[in-house]
């Protein structure tokens, strides 16, 4: 097989970072997107819209405001591998490029309306990360789960020479804004086997500020994740806030 460094190939192409390698018994899948991304977020599942098909000669273009309703988000943030859409007043009922059923597996798949090259505001959206917290008394704490390639696993950081505390609120800051639910709280490892967990390292989440963008394949743990977010604080009706 081929090797190849990974902090090269975020810099350059891949073809740039090989190198000769020995036997694996481990072999890299890849999904991609080919037709829609996110841009500019904090993340993968935020930013603004782009997407690319053959009437753009296919070239990356951006997408006006209104151009999605709740259904076409949903679409969206589903085939970019992300949760549901944090619903913004961008998000049109009214007068949509795209016109989704809700049940499309690509955002491309849904009727359109074409329209020529215009100018206007560009549409911003967030999809929550795939992320949760189970066993607590709300969904704003408990232990860290997330999503990776359709499945669901509890997640834990590398074991650095025995230093969990390596997990802290810094860290634990990417998992309660992936969940919109506020500000970290707590953040604890505590006891508990699990056979098969996502790993992290808690560096590459206080830079990248995403828990998915950082998550690998990992063996058992005997430890896990447990967090507690202040939770998402709703505005009153009448807007003045808190």
């Amino acid at each position: 097989m081929w090797s190849v460094r990974t902090d090269c190939v975020k810099k350059s192409s891949v073809r740039d970072c090989l190198f000769g390698g020995y036997s694996s018994n481990s072999l890299l899948q890849v999904i991609c997107s080919d037709s829609v991304r996110l841009v500019g977020g904090r993340s993968l599942c935020s930013g603004s819209l782009q997407i690319q098909d053959q009437s753009l000669a296919q070239s990356w273009a951006g997408v006006c405001e209104g151009a999605l309703d709740r259904r076409g988000a949903e679409v969206l943030c589903r085939e970019l591998g992300c949760g549901a859409p944090l619903l913004q007043g961008a998000l049109s009922p009214l007068g949509q490029t795209f016109h989704c059923e809700g049940n499309e597996s690509k955002l491309m798949d849904c009727n359109r309306t074409r329209t020529g090259p215009e100018t206007c505001p560009t549409l911003n959206l967030t999809c929550k990360e795939p992320l949760r917290l189970v066993g607590g008394a709300s969904r704003c704490e408990g232990t860290v789960e997330a999503e990776l390639s359709g499945e669901w696993r509890r997640v834990m950081t590398y074991d650095y020479m025995g230093l969990y505390d390596l997990w802290d609120l810094e860290s634990a800051a990417a998992v309660c804004r992936g969940l919109d639910c506020g500000s970290p709280v707590s953040a604890e490892v505590r006891n508990g086997s699990d056979s098969k967990v996502w790993r992290f390292f808690p560096d590459c989440v206080k830079k990248k500020s995403s828990v998915r963008d950082c998550l690998h394949e990992g063996r058992s743990s005997d430890s896990l994740l447990q967090v507690i977010c202040s939770g998402h604080q709703e505005a009153p009706e009448d807007g003045t806030g808190p």
